[in-house]
């Protein structure tokens, strides 16, 4: 049959005016999507609270309230009993030495004998029509005894001490072998200071934050992050840092320096 030429054309397959429809909807929540993106990235941006990071510090002269010492004595003799009966005669003079000088006996410890045994030596002679050299071997047979005890200290009398070890050495014309360390000074009241040291560091960040701040005609906001980095103690009048920290104990006066890095809201 033939078809007026006049009759409208055949409507759109229905398959595709459904796909069509689909991905206009599609098109349409993609819009929507990168709306509500831009959106939220710009209430954001418009939200983001603005801050200011300070670092403070605290400085506190203290005093070592404990001061440690040790010495070790030293006896050497073919024979060990001999060895040890020489060496308890040394440190027997060493401890009265000690007492003597208004130490404490409660103070005073003597630690374990440690024995070192040297064996003797033997040279063998090349082998005869060779340009070897001879060799040392060692032999089972101890030729020596070499016994050490260390004698220590650890007293609260922070004036006799360092007498003590500057002149317990003067038994060396006794006969007795003994080689003095230097004392050692401590702070046993560190923890409890930390904490201070802490307040006072973040005061100190809260008063340069505030400053600043006022500088730019702008108005300090709360702490919302602090961190303390590691404490520098060193002797009086020194400065010097260290990313792990100092610990001095060469020094009986010494000054214990903390930094704390804060952030601060700026309103």
């Amino acid at each position: 049959m033939k078809t007026d030429p006049n009759e409208p054309a055949e409507s759109l397959p229905k398959k595709l005016v459904i796909t069509l429809r689909a991905g206009g909807y599609i098109f349409a929540l993609a819009n929507v999507v990168c709306v509500a993106i831009l959106a939220w990235a710009y209430l954001s941006v418009k939200i983001e609270r603005k801050t200011i990071s300070v670092t403070g510090s605290a400085r506190k002269l203290i005093v070592s309230d404990v001061v440690t010492w040790a010495g070790t004595v030293t006896a050497s003799d073919p024979d060990l009993v001999k060895a040890y009966d020489t060496l308890k005669n040394e440190t027997d003079k060493v401890k009265t030495f000690i007492l003597a000088a208004g130490i404490a006996e409660s103070d005073v410890t003597a630690a374990s004998i440690a024995t070192a045994r040297h064996y003797k030596k033997e040279v063998l002679k090349a082998p005869a029509g060779t340009s070897d050299s001879p060799s040392v071997i060692s032999t089972a047979i101890v030729d020596n005894y070499t016994l050490t005890q260390v004698i220590s200290i650890t007293s609260t009398n922070m004036e006799k001490v360092p007498i003590v070890a500057r002149n317990v050495t003067s038994l060396i014309k006794d006969g007795v072998q003994i080689d003095s360390d230097t004392p050692r000074y401590l702070y046993t009241k560190l923890s409890e200071l930390k904490i201070s040291m802490l307040g006072e560091a973040t005061k100190d960040a809260t008063a340069r934050a505030e400053q600043i701040v006022n500088n730019a005609k702008g108005r300090l906001g709360k702490l919302v992050e602090a961190r303390m980095g590691v404490m520098q103690i060193n002797p009086k009048g020194v400065t010097a840092t260290s990313a792990e920290g100092i610990n001095d104990t060469t020094s009986f006066e010494k000054e214990i320096t903390a930094v704390v890095s804060t952030k601060f809201e700026v309103q």
